[in-house]
């Protein structure tokens, strides 16, 4: 497993969100299939107290399935890869930072070399780790 930094961006425009994000992407090896590994990322969410009542609203957990070994996946619950991956700087950064050679398994183009997203670059969080503290998230600061 590897874990990349944290990155604090604001909320995007246009959703009922207030409070600033904290985003990581983690890449892992899992038995599970892709809709196995989706329902247990909603599992995970849930018991980390998150309601899904508003669009792109404040939530203590957010996992996003961004891609599963070079898979195009189309489906009405899960997209594979995350069709926003290259317009979104704090996915994209953390994604590149472990793993550099990515490769979008629809154009199959490597993230490196596609247009980022305009705008400022994610400033990268001071924090640690995440770990689960009575089965709730919990950040550890530097």
């Amino acid at each position: 497993m590897r874990l990349s930094s944290w990155v604090r961006t604001p909320p995007l425009p246009g959703g009922a969100a207030r409070n600033w994000f904290l985003n990581g992407v983690a890449l892992l090896r899992t038995a599970l299939d892709a809709e196995a590994l989706l329902d247990r990322c909603i599992t995970l969410e849930a018991l980390a107290g998150r309601r899904r009542q508003l669009y792109w609203a404040d939530r203590p957990l957010d996992l996003d399935i961004l891609l599963v070994d070079g898979e195009c996946i189309d489906r009405e619950r899960l997209v594979v890869p995350h069709p926003a991956i290259a317009q979104r700087p704090f996915v994209l950064e953390p994604l590149l930072q472990i793993w550099p050679d990515a490769i979008d398994p629809r154009t199959l183009r490597s993230y490196a070399d596609l247009d980022r997203a305009p705008g400022p670059r994610p400033a990268f969080a001071g924090c640690s780790s995440l770990r689960l503290v009575a089965g709730r998230p919990a950040l550890r600061y530097l």
